[in-house]
């Protein structure tokens, strides 16, 4: 459970950054899709139940078509993006493979010799980096890893090797992290670096940050964080076989690998149909629509790439129902999709301008005057969470912990007011060293309204990272009770006086 440490919150206007190399805009009809089917898409996800969509991307021919960045999050705004991550760290393996720096069948170990364990089995020495490329090491993930050791390599090529490497999916992040090891052994630098170099910023991605492992590797596997935008172009370089704007950045050969049906898996995006893995990318086939390559990070981060139609899908948030979202996706979006240019859809289109510039996540709903608390304390009771006081005044809210300086932020009632967060915003990963390698200029949106007469929600979002906190403050029963949304959290609640 988090609570805010080491925040200083200010009030700011609304931020526009454009990024450079942005994609051309176009409009559905113009492209040859429905606008009724793209405003029955939009409107079924931004319905999902538990779910916060922060953005969705419709492309079709290399022109986003539709695009909604749900308030309080812009389309400006960077996203962590989880293990969508590993289609960049796979691209950068096939761009060093493409520079001669290594080859698909080269042996892990040797890229490690001063990471060895005292005994290789014969095993462990046969593993490739195809074999990493495809999940299908023979070791068996161990998701603790990262939190018990700072040297995450050494740590898993100690491990056992229980089945023939190249014949067994098991989906595990350090294969992705010992792969962007590799990439920084052979080239010098580091992941992101490199991929800066060779790929991001020749697209015009020019805002990338990636977490660091305690021993200086970019993690791989996830932790990468990027706007929205960077995932609509990822699609669309692989839909061109790593092509960009005439340039190929990626050899076709190798884009061609990571997007093929290599070796079948039992655990995948959805349930509804059957999943193969490429190179760090899941391939599966949907009847009607042919083949569909996704890039898949936790929580609800999707990339959808469509070659028979050259379509690509982006949707990013807190999502609680994954069949549902590909439901959408694929039955309700597809079927508005044709051949050819559409008529002019006028007035559909209106509806979904308005749609999209209007949408909005949840705002806590009430009331705006509750009781007179403004000036009063509320000291908390002895927690583990190392709260000592709060207090309300107006549309703003204090908190005091011990050794942190009070915190002030503005909260906004029925709008988000935005301030900017000097810590660090909820997150599920504990390693030593988390987060590193971010700039850290994590936004806050808050929003405020009196539920009950006694009862204040607060709920607060970090803009251009993922998570949500929501606060209750309960006046009758002199309790607050806090959760963020990452699926399972459970929330905690802790007594105050009122002074």
């Amino acid at each position: 459970m988090f609570i805010l440490s080491g925040i200083a919150l200010i009030s700011i206007p609304f931020l526009t950054r454009a990024q450079s190399g942005d994609l051309p805009r176009s409009t559905p009809a113009a492209e040859g899709i429905s606008t009724a089917a793209v405003i029955n898409m939009m409107d079924s996800l931004l319905a999902l139940r538990g779910s916060d969509i922060h953005h969705v991307m419709v492309v079709r021919h290399g022109k986003v078509v539709a695009e909604a960045h749900p308030a309080p999050f812009r389309a400006s705004d960077t996203h962590t993006i989880f293990s969508v991550s590993k289609t960049f760290t796979s691209l950068a393996v096939g761009i060093a493979i493409d520079e001669n720096r290594l080859r698909p069948d080269d042996r892990v170990m040797t890229f490690f010799y001063d990471k060895m364990p005292d005994y290789i089995s014969d095993r462990m020495a046969a593993l490739t980096v195809r074999d990493l490329l495809t999940m299908s090491s023979g070791v068996q993930p161990d998701a603790a890893l990262r939190n018990e050791s700072t040297d995450w390599v050494k740590a898993w090529l100690a491990k056992p090797c229980d089945e023939e490497p190249g014949t067994k999916f098991h989906y595990d992040s350090m294969c992705s992290h010992v792969l962007a090891a590799i990439v920084q052994r052979v080239t010098g630098r580091t992941l992101l670096d490199y991929l800066n170099e060779k790929l991001l910023l020749p697209m015009g991605i020019d805002r990338a940050e990636w977490e660091m492992s305690p021993d200086s590797v970019n993690v791989g596997g996830w932790g990468l964080r990027v706007p929205a935008e960077a995932l609509a172009k990822l699609g669309v370089l692989l839909l061109n076989k790593g092509n960009w704007q005439g340039k190929q950045l990626v050899s076709a050969d190798y884009v061609d690998q990571t997007c093929s049906r290599i070796i079948d898996c039992d655990t995948a995006p959805d349930t509804t149909t059957r999943f193969g893995y490429g190179y760090q990318l899941w391939k599966t086939t949907w009847p009607g629509y042919g083949d569909v390559s996704i890039a898949s990070g936790a929580y609800g981060q999707y990339v959808v790439m469509l070659p028979q139609l050259d379509m690509v899908v982006v949707i990013l948030g807190i999502i609680n129902d994954n069949n549902a979202l590909m439901s959408d996706i694929r039955d309700v979006l597809l079927a508005g999709v044709g051949d050819n240019p559409l008529v002019s859809e006028r007035v559909l289109q209106q509806r979904l301008d308005s749609l999209c510039a209007h949408a909005m996540i949840y705002l806590p709903q009430g009331k705006a005057t509750g009781q007179p608390v403004n000036g009063k304390r509320l000291l908390f009771s002895p927690n583990g969470y190392g709260l000592k006081w709060a207090s309300v005044d107006g549309d703003t809210l204090r908190l005091a912990r011990s050794g942190v300086p009070v915190e002030s932020f503005p909260m906004g009632y029925r709008s988000w007011r935005y301030g900017s967060l000097a810590g660090v915003p909820p997150y599920p990963i504990h390693a030593a060293n988390r987060m590193r390698d971010l700039c850290h200029d994590f936004e806050v949106a808050a929003a405020w309204a009196w539920t009950s007469p006694s009862t204040l929600e607060v709920r607060m979002h970090y803009v251009n990272w993922i998570t949500a906190s929501t606060y209750i403050f309960d006046f009758d029963k002199h309790e607050l009770t806090f959760r963020d949304d990452f699926p399972g959290t459970q929330p905690a609640t802790i007594s105050f006086d009122l002074k």
